[in-house]
């Protein structure tokens, strides 16, 4: 026999209403009611019908997040922070790899739109116009997470790139390097600017001309730190030091210096970005800006539910979490 709301808000004697918010877990109840509810839902092995909850409600209860590299550790760990804080809220999260191709993106973005998700977390870039296209179609909750929206259009939440940046050139400056290489990712991500503009202007700051020579802009992986190591490492006037745009570029880059006999930190300093769990455990141990990363990913999962309780009152929000940098065994300061 099939079963319907009614019949577990007659049995519990509470309202039909009263039953949703209970199973959807839409408004709070008290302990009390949840456990009567929930009784009869057992006793009558009542399980709701999905599609039809989310024709009558306007709500699935799913979640899309769109990132670039299923690979790349940082995205685990930040995923990890989006899905945990999800799921206690009911939410499920489903999780799509763009391989940071923007036709891929679209079709899943299309995708996600045809299941009625309730919202989508974006860690793929900064708003580029396909997105905004879309989202201007098609009116779904999102947050752009990891990257910044420099026109204010959208919500997000990051920490300051632009400082970051500054404050590891800064420290490598501190430590009395004078010349400073840049591992950084393709131009046209506005996150890779703003890291790029950080570092130019502690230089500036400082006194110290910028060498286009030694500017790298692959992208945020180990195989483009360890290319990139190569060309710079071939160099007869090789800087002290490097800063990189990510923990994979720097580990790249170690093992570049390694394969060309030069010595990390001795002869080079390498600076890290993001603070992955490998930074502590590599040898030597990266010197890195510390991302508080899984925050970022439960703060995007907590702004995405309040623009989907707040609806049309919602008001754009841009969260910037601190960083912070960990000193580990990859720079050293220079003597001479």
């Amino acid at each position: 026999m099939s079963f319907t709301i009614k019949d577990v808000a007659r049995l519990a004697n509470v309202s039909i209403a009263t039953v949703s918010r209970v199973l959807n877990r839409s408004k709070p109840v008290s302990p009390e009611v949840r456990e009567k509810v929930m009784k009869v839902v057992d006793e009558l092995g009542y399980n709701p019908n999905p599609v039809a909850r989310t024709l009558i409600m306007k709500e699935s209860m799913l979640v899309g997040v769109l990132i670039s590299d299923v690979a790349n550790t940082f995205i685990s760990m930040f995923v990890r922070g989006i899905e945990k804080e999800l799921f206690q809220h009911g939410y499920t999260t489903l999780l799509c790899n763009t391989n940071g191709d923007t036709d891929v993106e679209l079709h899943y973005l299309n995708l996600l739109s045809d299941k009625y998700v309730d919202g989508v977390v974006l860690l793929t870039s900064a708003p580029k116009q396909e997105q905004i296209d879309f989202f201007n179609k098609y009116d779904i909750p999102v947050i752009f997470s990891s990257h910044t929206d420099k026109d204010s259009r959208f919500p997000c939440i990051n920490i300051d790139d632009y400082q970051a940046s500054y404050d590891a050139a800064k420290y490598l400056i501190g430590l009395g390097h004078r010349s400073i290489a840049f591992f950084c990712g393709p131009m046209e991500y506005y996150q890779t600017i703003r890291r790029f503009d950080g570092y130019k202007q502690a230089l500036a700051d400082y006194g110290i001309e910028y060498q286009e020579k030694w500017l790298f802009d692959k992208d945020y992986d180990i195989e483009s730190g360890y290319k990139s190591g190569m060309e710079l490492f071939a160099q007869a006037d090789r800087p002290t030091a490097v800063c990189c745009v990510s923990d994979m570029v720097a580990i790249g880059a170690i093992r570049a210096a390694e394969d060309s006999g030069v010595s990390v930190p001795e002869d080079v300093s390498i600076m890290g970005f993001d603070d992955i769990p490998i930074a502590g455990a590599y040898r030597p141990a990266l010197t890195t800006i510390h991302q508080p990363v899984y925050d970022l990913g439960a703060g995007s999962a907590q702004m995405l539910l309040k623009q989907i309780r707040e609806k049309g009152n919602y008001i754009r929000e841009a969260k910037i979490l601190p960083h912070e940098i960990i000193e580990r065994e990859s720079c050293r300061a220079l003597t001479d």
